[in-house]
């Protein structure tokens, strides 16, 4: 509706809808549009579902912020092959040479050896072990780094331990069998659960591991046991973070380590 109440100064447009209007000043007493209480502030219904939307996601952010994070472990192990049906016993001593694929997994050598050594500690204690890490010293120093080498060579083109060189090492260590964690693979990922407003916040971050453990008689240059594991773990969490390599890789290989006879 317009009204014209004369030129110049005193000429104004209105524009007379529910909430909405332009004018050159206010519009006379009385002249609000119905449900309008000046101001320009929202009421009504709308404001009312607004409120409850926000009131509703925040107790969601605090909620799944305080709560832990859900995980799902998925595992799946098996024993390749086995020559004797008992390896370890009271005294059994044992050497750890953690190996790597030739192209991947490299960077993470000194890292299996550790976890294998604390599994064995903490589940197998009746066995008496050679560190990895002593295990190179022993090894550098009895001035067998060469051989050690060149079977490591062999080992990634042929899978195989060299017997001569084994017993050499197996000697100079003064161990029976020699255990070797191998990674065979390892990816981490994440997907996006839940979005607001274009931001990711709820995410499942995925970490997958598999592995081999192979475990060598220095005395004869056989296998004795080998065992492969397969593990995929999932978190949900509202901005949860990636799970590392330690923790699904520790899993895996205390598993493994149980298994061996």
């Amino acid at each position: 509706m317009e009204r014209k109440g004369g030129s110049g100064a005193g000429h104004r447009k209105e524009l007379n809808y529910p909430g909405l209007w332009q004018a050159a000043g206010p519009p006379p007493a009385g002249r609000l549009p119905a449900g309008d209480k000046g101001g320009g502030k929202l009421r009504g219904p709308a404001f009312k579902q607004a409120r409850a939307f926000l009131l509703a996601l925040l107790v969601f952010v605090l909620t799944a912020c305080a709560a832990d994070p859900l995980t799902q472990m998925n595992f799946r192990a098996r024993e390749p092959f086995r020559s004797v049906d008992s390896i370890f016993g009271d005294g059994v001593s044992v050497a750890l040479l953690a190996a790597s694929n030739a192209d991947k997994g490299f960077e993470y050598r000194e890292l299996l050896g550790d976890y294998t050594e604390e599994a064995l500690r903490s589940r197998r204690p009746e066995v008496s072990i050679v560190p990895y890490w002593d295990a190179l010293s022993i090894i550098n120093g009895g001035g067998l780094s060469a051989d050690f080498a060149r079977m490591l060579r062999e080992y990634y083109a042929t899978g195989i331990l060299e017997s001569t060189r084994l017993q050499k090492i197996g000697r100079l260590l003064g161990v029976r069998y020699i255990i070797y964690p191998k990674l065979i693979e390892f990816k981490q990922g994440q997907s996006n659960r839940l979005s607001v407003f274009g931001l990711s916040l709820f995410k499942t971050h995925e970490s997958q591991i598999k592995l081999y453990m192979e475990v060598w008689n220095t005395e004869t240059g056989r296998i004795a046991w080998v065992g492969s594991a397969e593990a995929n773990m999932a978190s949900e969490k509202l901005m949860a973070k990636p799970i590392p390599f330690e923790e699904i890789t520790k899993y895996a290989i205390e598993t493994l380590v149980q298994r061996i006879p």
